[in-house]
Formats: structure tokens, C-alpha cells, sequence
């Protein structure tokens, strides 16, 4: 297996036909998600967005490319058990390559990708990534009196309130993703109204699990928690072990039934029977839905359960109550209590 390159590539140029024609369908498909704002996007979702035929380069997309391995003249499907042994993540190189070149996967897609981004040929800003965790990192001043103040008097002097669209709603709603690339991608939709978006990561942690019960629970409203998962038998028991591991722990927390709740908005069989993303086994993932369709879901989802006077109200009132702040501090400075 070829050695997973370390650093930056500065540099580095595609070798061969199908790997330039592959930078030339990303970087055009990328700057087309550029001029319609759908970024960022992930390696994932980029490979479903160039299926089938790329942005015309002359390469094909499929989920599996045929394979062959080069230890015997037979196709990787005769001998399987054998084959497998030698697979290679590089997609041409090691003992198993594909059997058309022009023909690629996931795999050719992710690891390009990668070398484009390490040559720079790409913005990071582009592409979603979350397989980070967030750091912990302890906070300290960095700033000197002077330039502190001169920050603390520009906010009195033109102060921002921004009260959350879903303060005073009936409900509150969470996004809870299977994918992590899928979360810059919803938080674009959902960022309007107020709606956090969180990483499932596979089936999850202990951990995430307990928050989400506690959330929940401390809430004044009841939690509603739309869900997008994969549809095939792995997505859907991800989805049944986080709502099941949650309300336990709600419940447990002395939250009462019903007051945390899922609902699997992506992706269903029908949804995806209807967008054409059924593979021949009957599967297909979430993130090979189209950004316009997802979009949609999404918004839907969240407007049937917010109430658009409640989320014009909060605007107002933020406006309304940033103008308070400069009269209140400078009274209360001058020694008045206040209006």
C-alpha cells in the first residue's frame, strides 16, 4: 500500500488522465458550489455531486469501481476472498487496481481530494471537515488596559442584542446529523432560525448521549430533535440507539414523557427512491442528497414547528433593547439608578 503523504504538497500536480481530470471536475464543482453559497461541502458529498458523469471531464462515478488484482488474471469479484487481502486505498496502485481508470470512487475522490488541499489548490474553508474534536483550550487576556477599554466603550457606544429565534418558541429544536460533514452544510439552514446542529458520530458517545438528556431537561419547553441519518439498516439503528439512549437519560434526569422527542427527517427510503439515490442493494447515504434538496427538508422541518411572529418579535425586541444598553451604563456611570 503507498504511504499516506504527511504535510503540505506544495507543488504537487496531478500525474496522470483520470487524477486531472478528477482536480478538474472538483475545482469546477467546488466554484459552482461557491456561486450558489452551498458550501462548505465534504469529500463525501462532492463524489455524489460530480455522479455520474462529472462536470465533463471524462470521468465516471460510481460507489465501487471494478476492481482487478494484478496477483492473477482474474477479476476481483472470481477470487474475492483472496483479493481483498491486497486492496489499496490509492485506488491504482498495490496489487489491486481498477479495471478502467476513467472509472472512479469514493476513495480516488477523498484521497485527491486531500492532496489538493495539502497543494493548496483548494480553500479550507471550502471543504467540511469535523473529524477534529474541539480543543479545550483555558482562556487568558491578551490585551493590555488601554485597548481594553477602548473595546468595552465601542460596545456601549453601539451595542448588538441578538435574541435566539427560538426564545419564547413552543418548542425547542436540535439537528442531530449521523455524518459530521453534513453539519457546516445543515448549520447554513438552520443557523436562521437558531437551531444548533450536532454530530452523531456513528452512534455516538456516552457522553453526548447524556447531554442531549440534559439539555432537554432543563429546558422550560419540550425538545424536539430532527434527525438525518443514512437509509440502510446501519443509519437506522444509529438513529433508534441515539433517541432511545437520550430519552432514557432525559427521563432519568426526571424529565417527563415526551418531553424530548425525535423525529427522522433524512434520509427515508422514500426521499431517496424519489431523487433517484437507491443503490441496486436497496441503500443510500445522506449526504448523496443534492444541497437544494436537503435545504429544503430542513427548512420545513423547522418551520412547522417555530412560529415566524415569535422570531420577528425577538429581532425587534433585540433592536429595541441595544438601543437601552448606551443610556443605561452611561446613567449608571454618572451615579443614576438607571431610566
Amino acid at each position: 500500500m503507498a504511504e499516506r503523504p504527511a504535510g503540505p504538497m506544495i507543488g504537487w500536480r496531478p500525474r496522470t488522465a483520470w487524477e486531472s481530470a478528477l482536480v478538474a471536475d472538483l475545482l469546477d464543482r467546488i466554484a459552482q458550489h461557491r456561486d450558489e453559497d452551498t458550501l462548505p461541502r465534504s469529500p463525501r458529498g462532492l463524489f455524489y455531486d460530480l455522479r455520474p458523469n462529472g462536470m465533463g471531464h471524462g470521468l465516471t462515478y460510481v460507489k465501487q469501481p471494478p476492481m482487478w488484482c494484478i496477483l492473477g488474471e482474474h477479476p476481483m469479484g472470481d477470487v474475492e476472498g483472496k483479493c481483498r487481502e491486497h486492496r489499496s486505498d490509492a485506488g491504482n496502485a498495490g496489487p489491486v487496481r481498477r479495471e478502467d481508470p476513467m472509472v472512479v470512487g469514493p476513495d480516488q475522490v477523498q484521497e485527491t481530494l486531500s492532496k489538493m488541499r495539502r497543494a493548496g489548490l483548494v480553500s479550507e474553508n471550502d471543504i467540511e471537515d469535523r473529524r477534529a474534536p474541539s480543543p479545550d483550550v483555558p482562556y487568558y487576556n491578551t490585551a493590555d488596559a488601554d485597548e481594553l477599554a477602548e473595546q468595552w466603550i465601542e460596545q456601549i457606544r453601539d451595542p448588538a442584542i441578538e435574541y435566539s429565534p427560538q426564545r419564547g418558541q413552543p418548542v425547542y429544536l436540535e439537528v442531530l446529523v449521523e455524518a459530521g460533514g453534513l453539519i457546516g452544510r445543515m448549520a447554513r439552514i438552520a443557523g436562521e432560525y437558531g437551531v444548533p446542529v450536532y454530530s452523531g458520530g456513528g452512534y455516538g458517545g456516552l457522553k453526548s448521549m447524556m447531554a442531549r438528556g440534559t439539555r432537554a431537561f432543563r429546558r422550560d419547553v419540550p425538545t424536539i430533535v430532527l434527525q438525518v441519518a443514512d437509509c440502510d439498516e446501519h443509519g437506522r439503528r444509529i438513529a433508534h440507539r441515539s433517541e432511545v439512549d437520550s430519552v432514557a437519560w432525559a427521563r432519568a434526569y426526571g424529565a417527563e414523557p415526551g418531553w424530548l422527542s425525535f423525529e427522522t427527517i433524512a434520509l427515508t427510503e422514500e426521499q431517496a427512491e424519489s431523487e433517484g439515490l437507491l443503490d441496486e442493494d436497496g441503500k443510500a447515504e445522506a449526504d448523496a442528497l443534492s444541497v437544494p434538496a436537503m435545504d429544503a427538508i430542513l427548512r420545513e422541518a423547522i418551520e412547522r414547528y417555530q412560529d415566524p411572529d415569535i422570531r420577528a418579535e425577538n429581532a425587534e425586541l433585540g433592536v429595541t433593547e441595544s438601543g437601552r444598553v448606551t443610556t443605561l451604563i452611561l446613567a449608571a456611570l454618572n451615579g443614576g439608578g438607571g431610566e
